[in-house]
């Protein structure tokens, strides 16, 4: 029962979530309390749970749809979740490397020798972490033509041979790029080692084995997707939407809801869908002054006895932005879902006192 006594709400409106919480979602909490710690929630869904086997809270408010035909967020809402996408993406990679088919270490010219040569320098591990030196092709072709780039129908495989050529911009590992083209190529290489497209690899190496329903890949469609939230601007009415060719799949169209978000954390982290090599890898900072890993960063959080390392995963998309924290070490969790261009600066801040007061109340 001490479990059950960890998290309690209470909202401006008189809401109290007592000693009897559960996974049943709780909804329309203007204020959240843990313990002593107290804080107004932003538009969206907000999960939290203190560790692993533990119940979860899940609060929502706001609008997935304003105006004449509007739709209030609840707990199945689904959000796209950006960058989110480069480490579900990151997970698929790591199940192919798990089952000997790839490698980490590997020349990205291995699977995609069309590559110029002196892309030979460059390995999985380099594009995954961001540290290729591979010119940002994509961006550059963004720049000259924005809409025929976003109107493009190219799967990545194409997209990797059309934008991946150039000579490096710089000596792979030695630098941060934080470039599409990077995650173009990923899912290049995805698909010419599984023979599949990309989305339906990552389906069945990621998806499918952890049971998940509510998360997939967004297309042109995605508004009429059933739970879709929309994207707006700050003032929650004028709309805020991006482009989502199918080549760019790897790095930001997946959306999510957020027990699912956790559900995929909880297989990676702490199921069997990794092996504990696979898992350390995705764990390890490849470049220290952006604590980023593989495919998201890896912070640590509070400091002495208190100090945690947890799983950071961020991610934009047009007024969309979603935040991931997650502590393998005990399963302690923190999803952040908003649909109205919140601050990335407000959802960190928020999050790591969440993270906080969690800790305390235990």
């Amino acid at each position: 029962m001490r479990r059950r006594t960890l998290i309690a709400a209470a909202a401006a409106a008189s809401l109290l979530l007592g000693a009897c919480a559960s996974n049943t979602p709780r909804q329309d909490a203007g204020e959240l309390a843990i313990g002593k710690f107290k804080t107004p929630l932003p538009d969206g869904v907000t999960l939290l749970r203190p560790a692993r086997g533990a119940p979860q809270l899940v609060t929502a408010q706001g609008q997935a749809r304003t105006g004449q035909a509007a739709v209030a967020i609840d707990a199945q809402t689904r959000f796209l979740v950006g960058s989110i996408s480069k480490w579900i993406a990151t997970v698929a990679v790591l199940r192919l490397v798990d089952q000997g088919r790839i490698a980490l270490d590997q020349p990205v010219t291995t699977w995609l020798p069309e590559l110029p040569p002196a892309s030979r320098a460059v390995t999985l591990r380099h594009l995954l972490s961001n540290t290729s030196g591979i010119p940002n092709g994509l961006a550059q072709a963004l720049h000259a033509d924005r809409a025929a780039v976003e109107a493009s129908t190219i799967a990545p495989l194409e997209g990797a041979l059309r934008y991946g050529a150039g000579d490096l911009a710089f000596t792979p590992g030695s630098r941060f790029d934080y470039s599409f083209t990077n995650w173009v190529i990923v899912g290049g290489i995805v698909e010419r080692v599984t023979g599949e497209p990309f989305q339906q690899a990552v389906t069945r190496l990621v998806l499918q084995p952890v049971g998940v329903r509510d998360t997939g890949f967004a297309d042109a469609g995605w508004e009429s997707t059933p739970h879709a939230a929309l994207a707006y601007a700050k003032d929650k009415t004028t709309r805020k939407t991006s482009a989502m060719p199918p080549m760019v799949a790897a790095s930001g169209t997946f959306y999510s809801t957020a027990a699912d978000l956790v559900a995929i954390a909880d297989a990676v982290y702490a199921g069997g869908l990794l092996s504990e090599k696979s898992r350390r890898a995705l764990l390890t900072v490849q470049h220290a002054p952006e604590d980023y890993a593989l495919g998201g960063r890896v912070r640590e959080i509070g400091s002495g006895s208190a100090k945690r390392s947890v799983a950071w995963n961020s991610g934009v998309f047009g007024g969309y932005k979603t935040l991931l924290v997650y502590a393998p070490a005990d399963g302690a969790a923190v999803v952040l879902m908003n649909n109205t261009d919140i601050e990335q600066s407000e959802q960190r801040k928020l999050a790591e006192s969440l993270l906080e007061a969690l800790r305390q109340a235990g």
